[in-house]
This record gives C-alpha cells, sequence and structure tokens, in this order.
C-alpha cells in the first residue's frame, strides 16, 4: 500500500503522524458562472501522512463529504491523471478557504475591525493608542481598495473567482460564525490542530517566534503603565475598546471564545499580541 510493507493505519494514528485537512466549510457555497460556463468548487477531505523524512504525502482524497457512489475515495494508485485531478480539486480548495478566511477574513478584516474601534474608544493620548496606530495606519485605506476593485459588483470576484462575490458573502459569514479566539491565538491555534510536533513545519516555527517577539516588546509597554490587575479593569477606554471589538466585529458571539472585557495584565498582553 502507499504507506509501504513495513507499517499500517493503525500503526501510523497511534504515532500521531496521520493528519486530516477538512474542507467542509465550502460545502454548499455557490458559484456563478465566468464565460458563460458554469464554475465548481469541493469541499474535500484530504488525509495525509507524515513519513520518517519529514516529507508530508497525501494518502486518500475523497471530494466531498459524504461518502457514496457519486464520492469515491481517491488513492495514489489510481491512474496518474485521476490522482492529479484529484490534488488539484484539494488545492483549489485550499485556494478558496486560504484567500478568503486566512487572508481576507483574519488578515484584512480583523485588522478594520481593531482600527475603527482604536479611532473610536482610544484618545491619541493613550498608551494603547500610540502603541497600535502606527501597525494599523493603512488597513482602513487598503480595505476600501479591496472593496471598491475586488469585491464590488463586476470586481475581481465577479469575473475571475469561482465563487464570485455572492459565494464570497456566503463563506465570509460561515468563517466569522466560526472564527474562535483560539484560531487567531498562534500558540493555542497549533495545540487545537494537533501540529506541534510536525516535523519541518517552518509556519509554526518562524510563526511562533514572531509571536513571541511581538509579546515580548507588548508586554514591556503594558508593564510600564499596567501595574497591576486592578489598573486594567478601572482603565474604562481600555474596555470600551474591547467591548467594541467583542460586539462590532464578533457580532458578540460568546461561543468564539473573544473576551468582551479583560481582567488582567497578562490577558491584555495576550489580546494586544494576537
Amino acid at each position: 500500500g502507499t504507506l509501504g510493507k513495513y507499517t499500517t493505519l493503525q500503526e501510523e494514528l497511534k504515532k500521531g503522524t496521520i493528519f486530516l485537512t477538512d474542507y467542509k466549510i465550502l460545502e454548499g457555497v455557490p458559484t456563478i458562472q465566468l464565460n458563460g460556463k458554469r464554475q465548481y468548487i469541493a469541499a474535500p477531505l484530504c488525509l495525509l501522512h507524515q513519513k520518517s523524512t519529514g516529507e508530508v504525502i497525501p494518502l486518500a482524497i475523497q471530494l466531498s463529504q459524504q461518502p457514496g457512489p457519486q464520492s469515491p475515495v481517491f488513492l495514489p494508485t489510481d491512474e496518474e491523471w485521476l490522482w492529479t485531478l484529484a490534488k488539484t480539486w484539494v488545492r483549489n480548495a485550499e485556494f478558496h478557504t486560504h484567500e478568503v478566511i486566512a487572508h481576507l477574513l483574519c488578515s484584512h478584516l480583523m485588522a478594520e475591525v481593531f482600527s475603527v474601534a482604536t479611532l473610536r474608544q482610544l484618545p491619541m493620548c493613550h498608551p494603547l493608542y500610540k502603541l497600535l496606530i502606527p501597525h494599523l495606519r493603512y488597513s482602513i485605506h487598503i480595505n476600501v481598495l479591496a472593496r471598491t476593485y475586488l469585491t464590488n459588483q463586476g470586481g475581481i470576484f465577479d469575473r475571475a473567482i469561482a465563487t464570485g462575490r455572492q459565494g464570497l458573502a456566503v463563506l465570509l459569514k460561515k468563517a466569522l460564525d466560526n472564527l474562535t479566539y483560539t484560531d487567531l491565538c498562534l500558540p493555542d491555534n497549533i495545540e487545537a490542530r494537533g501540529v506541534s510536533l510536525l516535523q519541518n513545519y517552518y509556519y509554526r516555527d518562524d510563526g511562533l517566534k514572531i509571536w513571541d517577539a511581538i509579546e515580548s516588546f507588548v508586554a514591556g509597554i503594558v508593564e510600564l503603565y499596567y501595574k497591576n490587575n486592578l489598573a486594567v479593569q478601572r482603565d474604562y477606554e481600555l474596555q470600551a475598546w474591547v467591548c467594541d471589538i467583542f460586539s462590532k466585529g464578533f457580532l458578540a458571539k460568546r461561543s468564539s471564545g473573544i473576551p468582551s472585557s479583560l481582567r488582567s495584565v497578562p490577558e491584555l498582553i495576550k489580546f494586544l499580541t494576537m
């Protein structure tokens, strides 16, 4: 089989070398017609195995969430082009989730939530305003350009992307409904996804170094102005800022785990680092 002669799937599961990428979030997302042709996206499941060399390879692919005669499991032992096409559909699904969720939602739109809340709730003399504002400088501007040229009616999404702006809106809503504080805090996210021990995972290795550097910088500023937890609790401008982010950016969903207030210096440092 694909795993070779000397091991089994059960053994590799025990070792922690089997991983699953699940694109369920794409299920039911509408698509559009481009150049008169209906476009399609898949919501695949892809089973992966990390070999002893550290290389991660796909073991099996199912292109929809429901198994059955119309949704076979594709294997590396299948005809070459069938396997290649199955892998291509997985890469296509990764494109949609990466660009809409990781890029547009978690990078651009979340940055705008923090930018607007900062401008709305924190006075210019506030230490957190001074800490944040250099990093938020162009966030609103670039998002205005995106809404003008990319996600507008007749824009790039309507002219070149299978979902169009209608499917984009559906996918964004589903992603926001499922977005959690754990997703946005890299150390927690790595642990929750079970990839702490994945070999050669440079996103984790480099990302955690950046997280630690930001956290160290943020802690130095925060501890200069907030000497104890009570100082955090009594800063009504800070609390209004956090509440604004929770209520406007995350629609006051407690299930997201996003705090609506901050009660301690460590909580503030983590929130600012995120």
